[in-house]
Order: C-alpha cells, then sequence, then structure tokens
C-alpha cells in the first residue's frame, strides 16, 4: 500500500496545488468586487475548487503514513514534513471560514478577508512543499 501512495501522494498534491491556485484566481473576483469592480465572481465553482483543494491538502497527511511505513519515521523528509502541519491548519481554517461564508451568505468584508489571506499564505506554503517535494523524491528515488 505505502509504494502505491508513494506515488498517488505526489499527484494529488499536484492536483489540488492546481485546483487550489483556481480557486485563489477565482477568489481574486471577489476582491475586485469589494473595490467596487464590476465583475462576476464563480461562487459555486469557488466554493468546490477550494473545498476540494484544500480537502485533498489534508488528506496529503497520508504521506506521513508512507514515511512512517517505508522509513521508520515520520519526519525523515524535514522541511518537507514540517511544513506539512502549518499547512493541514491552514487548509482547517480555511474550510472553515468558507463554510461560514458558503453556509450563512450575507454581505461581508472582514471575513472573505481573512479567507482569502489564510489561503494565500497556505498557497505559498504549498509553492514551497512542491519544491521541497521535488527535492524528497530525488533523495529518496
Amino acid at each position: 500500500m505505502s509504494e502505491i501512495l508513494l506515488w498517488v501522494h505526489p499527484l494529488m498534491q499536484v492536483c489540488a496545488a492546481v485546483l487550489g491556485i483556481w480557486a485563489m484566481w477565482q477568489g481574486l473576483k471577489r476582491v475586485a468586487m469589494l473595490l467596487g469592480k464590476k465583475t462576476l465572481f464563480p461562487w459555486k465553482q469557488h466554493v468546490k475548487l477550494g473545498t476540494l483543494a484544500l480537502v485533498l491538502w489534508i488528506l496529503g497527511a497520508l504521506g506521513f503514513y508512507v514515511t512512517l511505513d517505508l522509513f521508520g519515521s515520520t519526519h525523515i523528509t524535514g522541511l518537507h514534513a514540517e511544513l506539512a502541519w502549518p499547512i493541514i491548519g491552514l487548509a482547517i481554517l480555511g474550510l472553515i471560514t468558507g463554510y461560514i461564508m458558503n453556509r450563512y451568505k450575507k454581505k461581508r468584508k472582514i471575513l472573505p478577508l481573512i479567507h482569502g489571506a489564510i489561503n494565500v499564505l497556505l498557497i505559498i506554503l504549498v509553492a514551497v512543499e512542491c519544491y521541497t517535494g521535488v527535492q524528497v523524491w530525488k533523495d529518496f528515488s
């Protein structure tokens, strides 16, 4: 099973990154709306793409299972493993803030700003995580 996850993990995380960037791009339309620009915000698609990306990033924690099973330690991958914790935490916060806005729709300014800031920081960490993931792949394959 670990050998399968060794391949699934990076593929799943690349898909999550693409979906997350796409959702962020759509979120920028919401920012433009808050700044007074007339634009359409694809709310439902943003919610679907963002939710899927965030859930996939959380499921990326299966990488800990893989490293524990194959190498006997969860943090053998160094920074790649260390970055997983804030990524998981930010993804959970992104899901919670997104859920609140989707479930209780009303005009807001602060919560969308917090939601966006959390997820922009998340995307930055994911970019670093992708870089460290490539390094891990080179070191262990």
